[in-house]
């Protein structure tokens, strides 16, 4: 967080004071850096109107693994998709040519996930086609080189196309990531708004096969597809499919732990947005379990659309919705939506983008519903200086300048990308970001797809999970965030995806950390199944940087006692 009061330079006392919490003492600013950061992009559809008016999106992810991370952003049908890559200091530049994607085609949006498990994050982008011409929709699946280029492999890996049709259609938006049959690699989900919605389960091969009828078995003919998710909302560590669509065809769809899915839609009492586009999830009232927000539309004298849904969890495979009674409902004609705790004080918020044509909807505002911890929220856009009135698509959220807090990409349709940097400032408000390998264990997804966290901190406990999904177009990075408020150390309680457990106590805030996944042998540091000295190099450097997985004895204190710890099990050996 930057503490500088320049930032706050032409923000009324008035607007402080509305996002200026008076017990914990932090103020949140958000100012457009888009243009000094170097995130300078045009949208570019060939066409006004049509398919491509809902698109634009992208994608961010650490593509060439210097821990800082990268956007991917769609071009548009007259324009050409980017890749901007992070400097090492919040600044980027352009390198879509030299690394192979700066395709040109009406590119919808993105998923980012290691597809392979080599290691490097590969790209998933929908395609609406290529200029005026939607039967040439074909997807892309961008593999990571590992040496700053990708290669397009979607025919040979059998996700080029999406379509229900003997001819190929271009209707791909959301695609997503996730690890449903629990096999420790990505499958994928891509929504498609004529039908072309598709599962792919992935043969650990560098191909998929295509499992929709069998899988999912109810009819995803009818679903005009805009964002999928893998999400265990159930707490069995199996993702359910949670598939946001138009014109009340959203779904629930509950993972029955046998590689198939049972449409549970209506008793979920779920799928109530009129025109479902954008998915997102948190649990927003604190009680361990993931709810569900679905943005809509409504018109501006609230008599035509449902709005946005907030389905809160009632732990039983069913959801109340309560978005009017949280102050949520109301945002016009929205579209991505993301939910993250932008003010650090424990409680996650909800931001979503707006856009459309006619007089009203052309100048929505994005909205940030701030989360105020007795399950209402209160629209703090304008007061934090994030002012968006474009024609805003997909959203994605990164800590672009890795200093803690949570900065805003908004994907606009024929308008440039914006980028909001948070500036949050204040004493109170600690913080904590989660990244995660997963290399070592067979069973568990790549970079910790499935990963649930208790954060216990003063008593206060909240459940985070990494899910990676689409909020409309969109995938924002692949780290799990949350604000302390004023609270120094914390509890962390990781459970895998495979059901194994990790709890680390006394964990420093305002720090971000990789947890890595290990066996039962603490010495095996690089998780290869025996010991040697590249386990020594490990734990050295772990102990070195009070990284809280070395600090064995778990006291909250690095010093001989975790040494001779290890020291004991390397002599001991692995069973």
């Amino acid at each position: 967080m930057l503490g500088s009061t320049q930032n706050l330079i032409g923000m009324s006392a008035v607007a402080l004071a509305a996002i200026t919490s008076p017990t914990l003492a932090q103020t949140l600013a958000f100012q457009d850096r888009t243009n000094e950061v170097g995130l300078v992009h045009l949208h570019n559809p060939a066409l006004p109107f049509g398919m491509e008016y809902m698109a634009s999106g992208g994608a961010v992810g650490d593509f060439n693994n210097d821990a800082w991370p990268d956007v991917f952003v769609t071009g548009g049908s007259a324009g050409v998709d980017r890749l901007f890559i992070n400097q090492g200091d919040g600044t980027f530049i352009d390198m879509a040519p030299a690394w192979g994607v700066d395709r040109t085609h009406a590119g919808s949006g993105a998923a980012v996930g290691d597809f392979n498990n080599d290691g490097y994050l590969d790209i998933y982008v929908t395609s609406l086609g290529v200029a005026g011409d939607m039967s040439g929709g074909t997807n892309l699946l961008y593999r990571n080189n590992g040496d700053n280029t990708f290669t397009d492999i979607a025919a040979d890996a059998g996700v080029q196309t999406n379509s229900i049709g003997l001819t190929p259609i271009g209707d791909a938006f959301g695609a997503a990531f996730g690890d449903y049959d629990l096999d420790g690699d990505l499958d994928l989900a891509v929504a498609g708004w004529y039908g072309g919605n598709r599962l792919f389960r992935n043969n650990a091969d560098g191909t998929f096969t295509d499992v929709t009828p069998a899988a999912i078995g109810a009819d995803m003919t009818l679903v005009r597809g805009f964002a999928p998710a893998f999400v265990d909302t159930n707490n069995d560590r199996s993702p359910e499919l949670l598939w946001v669509a138009d014109f009340y065809t959203s779904r629930f769809l509950l993972n029955n732990q046998d590689g198939t899915f049972t449409d549970h839609t209506i008793p979920a009492g779920v799928g109530l947005e009129s025109n479902g586009m954008g998915n997102t999830q948190a649990d927003f009232n604190a009680d361990g379990l993931l709810d569900w927000y679905a943005s809509s539309r409504i018109n501006a004298a609230l008599t035509d659309g449902s709005g946005n849904m907030l389905y809160l969890n009632q732990g039983d495979n069913t959801f109340s919705e309560q978005s009017v009674a949280a102050g949520v409902n109301n945002g016009e004609w929205s579209w991505g939506a993301d939910a993250r705790d932008f003010d650090c004080d424990g409680q996650p918020d909800i931001l979503v983008t707006n856009g459309w044509f006619g007089p009203y909807f052309e100048s929505d505002p994005t909205h940030l519903f701030l989360n105020n911890a007795d399950s209402t929220f209160t629209d703090i856009a304008s007061a934090s200086g994030l002012v968006h009135t474009g024609q805003g698509r997909g959203v994605a959220t990164l800590d672009a300048d890795r200093d803690g807090d949570m900065d805003v990409l908004i994907f606009c349709n024929d308008q440039p990308l914006a980028y909001f940097e948070n500036q949050l400032a204040g004493p109170n408000a600690n913080w904590i970001i989660l990244d995660f390998d997963t290399s070592g264990i067979p069973d568990l997804a790549p970079n910790g797809f499935g990963t649930r966290a208790l954060i216990t901190a003063d008593s206060a406990s909240h459940t985070l999970y990494l899910a990676g999904g689409s909020n409309f177009n969109a995938t924002s990075e692949l780290i799990l965030h949350s604000g302390l408020g004023d609270s120094n150390t914390l509890t962390l309680a990781i459970t895998w995806s495979n059901g194994s457990t990790l709890t680390l106590d006394h964990v420093p805030a305002s720090r971000r950390y990789t947890i890595t996944a290990r066996t039962d042998c603490v010495a095996d540091f690089v998780v290869s199944g025996s010991l040697d000295f590249a386990d020594v190099l490990a734990f050295l450097s772990e102990f070195a940087d009070l990284h809280p997985q070395a600090d064995l004895v778990n006291d909250g204190v690095h010093n001989f006692s975790d040494v001779a710890a290890f020291l004991t099990a390397f002599g001991t050996g692995c069973p």
